[in-house]
Parts: C-alpha cells; structure tokens; sequence
C-alpha cells in the first residue's frame, strides 16, 4: 500500500512540474512563464528566458527605467529554430515571431545575396509587460518569469 502511495505521490509531483503548451491567437493577449510553449496555428515557440533585467525595483527611485529582455525559441513547419530578442524598451513595437522564415542566403561563387522567400508565417509579436516587478534585495528566479504577450498579422 506504502508502495502505491509513494507512486501516486510521484506522478502528482512529475505532473505538476510539466509545462503545458497553450493555443494562442492573433491580437489577443496571452501569457506566458519561463520554460512554457505556446502554439499559433500548428506553429510553436517558447518562453526560453528572461535574459537580461535590469528594471528598476519598485521600492526605488531611478533615473532611468531600465529594461528586461525575453528570449523565445520559435519552429517553422520545417522544425527549423529561430530565435527572438525583445525588450520591454525595444523601439520596434512588433518583432517577427518566426524570424527564420523572412531571409533566405543564396550563395555562388563566395557573392551571399539575400533573398525574401514568399513568406508563409506573417506572424509579428509584442511584449506587452513583464512581471514580478524588481524589489530591492529580493532576486528573482528564473522560472517566476511571467511576460504577456500580442501576436499580430504581418501585412
């Protein structure tokens, strides 16, 4: 009996630390934690990480706001990765989701040009807002990242 309780007590805690992928869908805000996927129409990405934060604590006063960056992880129908870099003080409102889908290199002869294929996965992304806001001599983890997110069509 022992033996099927700590079994039952294994699953529970193995099915809590999974991340659940979530649909999401274009101009509706959606959210995401660290280490959590989300799929738009078939296509995924993930929160990889908050790379870098340097927001100002809540309980200070600064002269400068700071920034935080997200780093997602996102796969073309192909399962090709693409990297995504956007900040809480980026000057492009709107970045592409799937960014290995926009250039193609064509190279002859060592001459690169680049190419825009047809694109196919018009998405763009925004990051609305990060949280837990910064305390002073509070640090935190790295999977108590939340970032709110818009997806938009790329016209």
């Amino acid at each position: 009996m022992q033996k099927y309780f700590l079994t039952l007590i294994l699953l529970l805690i193995i099915s809590s630390c999974s991340v659940s992928e979530k649909e999401v869908f274009p101009e509706v805000p959606f959210e995401l934690k660290v280490g959590q996927t989300a799929e738009i129409e078939g296509y995924e990405f993930t929160l990889q990480e908050v790379s870098s934060d340097s927001r100002c604590p809540i309980d200070t006063k600064c002269i400068w706001a700071g920034e935080a960056t997200v780093h997602l992880v996102s796969y073309d129908d192909e399962g090709n990765a693409g990297d995504v870099y956007i900040s809480t003080n980026s000057t492009d409102a709107y970045v592409p989701l799937f960014p290995q889908t926009y250039i193609e290199d064509s190279c002859v002869n060592e001459v690169c040009t680049h190419i825009d294929p047809p694109y196919e996965l018009g998405y763009l992304i925004s990051l609305n807002s990060i949280s837990p806001e910064p305390e002073t001599g509070k640090e935190i983890q790295p999977f108590d990242y939340k970032a709110n997110f818009t997806i938009w069509l790329a016209m």
